[in-house]
């Protein structure tokens, strides 16, 4: 029997899982060193302590209940989060009562389970359903006004035979594939990141910008930034971080930079640039107006004409595909600048 209890005692070692038995005062007699690791807390320190106090104080409510219900019903679950060695961590808590023999209540025993990484791709799969739900909002409205238009158009063309009415028709249709090429990448995108790797942010801002057609604007030289990122998808966003910083370049006497430019004329100046957070990439060119600032993300947000108004709500939505955020402001020469946090911790 004791050989058995050895054994058994080893093996809780070897759990990633926390083993916790409290006694029938509600106070911890028994765990195995996982949760001495993740508390940096001697056996002194542990032997006696209540439940609760392992866990931030918000939580410390549910976890008082859930004990009340497991020693009203004999068991129970619980979700809590706590400050531990590994940063805060999401915990799964079960308990179950201990009884004699007699139904002397000896006290209860559980395990907490890491769950942070399993509610963070929850949280992505329901910003993902939330996407899913707004293309099919935006499809009804988006599409129909182009698809009228052209039908009117191809009608009038059939009848006239007329070569400016077949353009237009044309104008349309291309209207149309670039909408619904933008909702592809946009649902594509919105997927976790699944292949990352290390990259330097100036080979992909490089390569990013080559894919772009940037008429006279200028990348500037770039630092060395490293992150964890996919690749793929990591270029996306730089193409369309670069392409609205082309599109919403320098004014000229009120006219934007893609409005009677000529080739003399100086384009816009693009940089990325490493911030404590992550990195940013920011422009001289017009800026974007505080109270615009959030909608800019919002899916078929656009200031141009032509422009389909997925580019930026696809940036965002890469970065959370990534777990980072990213936000505008202005930038040190009143152009945009988009701020990347790549440690941001968007399940919590």
């Amino acid at each position: 029997m004791e050989d058995r209890c050895r054994v058994l005692a080893a093996a809780l070692e070897t759990v990633d899982d926390v083993f916790y038995v409290y006694d029938a005062d509600g106070q911890l007699a028994y765990w195995n060193a996982r949760l001495n690791e993740l508390f940096d807390m001697t056996d002194g320190d542990l032997s006696g302590a209540d439940p609760p106090e392992f866990f931030v104080e918000d939580d410390r409510p549910a976890v008082e209940a859930a004990i009340e219900e497991m020693f009203d019903s004999g068991q129970t679950t619980v979700e809590a989060r706590a400050e531990t060695t590994e940063g805060v961590v999401t915990f799964e808590l079960s308990g179950r009562l201990l009884t004699a023999d007699d139904g002397t209540v000896q006290g209860f025993s559980g395990v907490g389970r890491d769950i942070t990484d399993r509610l963070e791709r929850e949280w992505h799969l329901q910003r993902q359903n939330e996407r899913l739900t707004e293309f099919a909002d935006l499809l009804a409205h988006d599409l129909r006004t182009p698809l009228a238009v052209t039908s009117g158009h191809l009608e009038l063309a059939a009848r006239e035979l007329s070569a400016e009415r077949i353009e237009a028709a044309r104008d349309g249709l291309g209207r149309l594939e670039a909408i619904i090429d933008d909702m592809r990448t946009a649902t594509r995108e919105g997927a976790l990141a699944v292949d990352e790797q290390t990259i330097d942010i100036a080979d992909a801002a490089t390569t990013a910008w080559n894919h772009v057609e940037t008429g006279n604007a200028v990348l500037e030289p770039l630092p060395s930034i490293l992150v964890e990122a996919d690749i793929e998808r990591l270029l996306r966003l730089f193409e369309n971080v670069f392409a609205n910083a082309v599109t919403h370049g320098p004014e000229r006497d009120g006219c934007p930079s893609d409005e009677g430019s000529d080739a003399d004329t100086p384009g816009v100046a693009v940089r990325v640039v490493p911030t404590p957070e992550g990195f940013a990439v920011e422009d001289d060119g017009r800026g974007i107006d505080p109270d615009e600032r959030e909608w800019v993300f919002e899916p078929g947000a656009s200031r141009a004409a032509d422009g389909t108004g997925f580019g930026l709500y696809i940036v965002r939505a890469i970065a959370e595909a990534h777990g980072w955020t990213v936000r505008v402001t202005a930038g040190e020469q009143g152009g945009a600048r988009f701020e990347f946090d790549v440690d941001a911790d968007t399940a919590c």
